[in-house]
């Protein structure tokens, strides 16, 4: 009689209910322990495995990237290296960013349709404890919530690895930019470097003294004396064409190692010139034939070096005196007798003369006063 009554309780429609009740009160159990992180997380993983969800694994710029930490000269090669990083990096960003949209929505949408699920389900609890509605109907509505929860796992879990992995990789974008904003000032620190020394290496041989000869003919009429004819003769337009040439073949020779071609301009030096026939012939129809000594004194324009290695002009526009500072921290601040001049590496073309130098970081600083006489290097290690 009694195995009668427990089989008939659990026939009773009331079995049913209750035994879904305890279902759906288990879904939303698990859901708020997957929310707070207590669901297991091998199981996820398993999930996971079985769903194809992506990992978190790096991909090969993110990899294969590396804070550049440079030691000894900068070439172009470094930073268009360094550059195609940054922009492989910056790509790989836009696919993550792309993905995560795209798995975002799926979970927004998934997590509406558990939400009209939830709904369905309890309306047809009501159905069934009214006697509404079979009971087939309710088990069918909690095997399909679920499966639709199971999924929303599945998804939430590859929202939350691909936010991780845009966070760790947003970190290596911002790490690559800065590597290679820096890269580029110390370049052009180093280039502007490289062009005050040379600067400093040519300007001792541009001014000269010059001394040549060169032959002249001309015609003259042979009414006048020898004399007079080369008293008219336009002799000094030649000079200058001749000093010119002269001069420009003097530094060819001399600067062939640091400059490939030397092409002057008469506004680039100030000559003074001592000349005079040392021998001269006149024929009888007034052909005159020549011999001209030229003594010449060059003097350079502070501009000339400066032109001839196309360096930039604000190179020679002072005296020839460097001054470079350095320091071991990144985003410092530099003064110069109290004036601002930015973070090092700097290096600046100053008059000769007492300067009070100092470097700022994050509060602490650094004071040295230097009487400026010839080039100078200063670091500061903080």
């Amino acid at each position: 009689m009694r195995k009668k009554n427990v089989l008939g309780l659990l026939k009773s429609p009331m079995a049913y209910v209750v035994t879904g009740f305890l279902f759906v009160i288990s879904l939303f159990v698990f859901e708020y322990a997957f929310a707070k992180g207590t669901v297991d997380r091998a199981v996820l993983q398993e999930l996971a495995k079985n769903s194809g969800a992506p990992t978190v694994n790096s991909s090969s710029a993110t990899r294969n990237y590396t804070p550049a930490v440079r030691v000894g000269l900068i070439s172009q090669a470094d930073i268009d290296d360094l550059a195609s990083r940054v922009a492989s990096l910056n790509e790989e960003k836009l696919q993550l960013d792309n993905t995560w949209r795209i798995e975002r929505n799926k979970h927004d949408s998934m997590m509406i349709r558990i939400e009209d699920s939830k709904k369905t389900i309890r309306l047809e609890m009501d159905e069934v404890l009214l006697n509404n509605s079979p009971r087939e109907r309710l088990d069918e509505l909690l095997g399909l919530h679920e499966l639709l929860s199971k999924d929303e796992k599945e998804v939430a879990k590859r929202v939350s690895q691909i936010e991780e992995k845009l966070a760790s990789h947003q970190l290596l974008l911002v790490q690559a930019k800065r590597d290679l904003d820096r890269m580029k000032t110390n370049y052009a620190a180093q280039q502007r470097e490289q062009d005050i020394q040379r600067v400093q290496e040519i300007t001792r041989f541009l001014d000269r003294e010059l001394r040549f000869s060169e032959a002249v003919s001309f015609k003259c009429s042979p009414s006048k004396s020898l004399a007079a004819c080369l008293n008219d003769y336009p002799l000094d337009a030649r000079i200058q064409n001749w000093v010119q040439d002269h001069y420009q073949a003097a530094l060819s020779e001399e600067l062939a190692d640091q400059i490939d071609q030397v092409r002057l301009s008469s506004d680039w030096y100030t000559t003074e010139v001592n000349r005079n026939f040392t021998e001269a012939n006149m024929n009888l129809d007034g052909s005159v034939s020549a011999e001209v000594e030229v003594r010449a004194n060059v003097v350079s324009r502070k501009m000339m070096a400066c032109a001839l290695l196309k360096a930039p002009a604000d190179l020679c526009e002072t005296q020839s005196v460097s001054l470079i500072v350095r320091s071991n921290k990144y985003g410092d601040q530099v003064y110069i007798n109290d004036k601002p001049y930015g973070s090092t590496p700097l290096s600046l073309i100053l008059d000769p003369g007492v300067y009070n130098v100092e470097v700022k970081y994050q509060g602490l600083t650094q004071k040295r006063t230097l009487t400026l006489e010839d080039n100078r290097h200063l670091n500061f290690v903080f």
